[in-house]
């Protein structure tokens, strides 16, 4: 009986414990989330600022990547590339959206240019055979 007792109160602890961890690492989790949100956010400033062929040129993820692992190096770089792609999808979320506006607009930009050179050499045309009707009906 106290053997059975004994039994069920440690699993209650381990359960406990368990318990205790998992919140530990949920919290933690956000932890990173936030942070790192905060590193992806100085990374876009620091790329849309930026005056130098260089720093343009240098990669957003390898700029990310060092910085979260110099915040948090017990991180394995899965760990980051997680962070990142999270991040992304959510910071990016509206983005697609704004740039399959702006690619229709540039066809229809394009489109309308075309249709304008083509209206313009149409009438360069009648005004050509009006020019020589008119030319053959006065002789």
């Amino acid at each position: 009986m106290i053997k059975a007792l004994l039994t069920i109160l440690v699993k209650l602890v381990e359960a406990k414990l368990e318990k205790i961890g998992i919140e530990q690492a949920i919290i933690k989790n956000q932890n990173y989330i936030t942070v790192a949100k905060q590193i992806w956010n100085e990374i876009d400033e620091t790329f849309r600022i930026s005056t130098s062929i260089e720093e343009k040129l240098q990669s957003k993820t390898d700029l990310f990547e060092s910085k979260v692992l110099a915040k948090f190096p017990e991180l394995k770089k899965e760990d980051i590339d997680s962070l990142r792609l999270a991040i992304g999808g959510e910071v990016n979320q509206g983005k697609q959206v704004v740039l399959d506006n702006s690619i229709i607009i540039k066809q229809l930009t394009d489109e309308n240019n075309n249709l304008k050179a083509k209206n313009n050499e149409l009438e360069n045309k009648i005004a050509s055979i009006q020019s020589t009707v008119a030319i053959n009906v006065a002789q």
